[in-house]
């Protein structure tokens, strides 16, 4: 018995040692979708062409064309887990080469240094988030020139 017991623990032991890690416990089908939707964004914000900024940072498109990220003013776009009447939008305030302006996500703004539009923005809306699983980002735009 008490050799039965030794093999139990021994092979415990092995399973353990050799600095693995633990295994992952499976994440929920909301937790995977918003993994999924937050690897999407960082692909279109890392797209050619999309500067990225956070919030009270600037991005430079070039040519006298700057967006410095001022406040998120609203954001009621329709979560990525529910079903809405109306898409809602995300409008942020900015200074835009030096002027104050709002600006919507997939809208275009003619400036005086050229066209921005403001193109993607992370996080995703999405009603619930899983904090256990998922960290919430904080707050990234991307702009494109033109």
């Amino acid at each position: 018995m008490r050799a039965l017991l030794f093999a139990a623990f021994a092979l415990a032991a092995c399973a353990q040692s050799g600095g693995e890690t633990a295994t992952p416990q499976p994440q929920s089908e909301l937790a995977q979708r918003i993994r999924a939707d937050l690897d999407n964004i960082e692909r279109e914000l890392r797209a050619p062409g999309v500067i990225s900024a956070s919030l009270n940072e600037t991005a430079d498109l070039g040519g006298g064309l700057t967006v410095r990220l001022l406040e998120v003013k609203e954001d009621s776009r329709c979560a990525g887990n529910v079903t809405c009447v109306w898409a809602g939008r995300l409008v942020i305030r900015a200074n835009v080469s030096g002027s104050e302006r709002e600006l919507t996500l997939g809208q275009s703004l003619e400036t005086p240094q050229g066209m921005v539009t403001f193109a993607v923005a992370r996080p995703g809306a999405w009603h619930e988030w899983p904090q256990n699983e998922v960290p919430r980002p904080s707050y990234r735009f991307g702009f494109r020139r033109g």
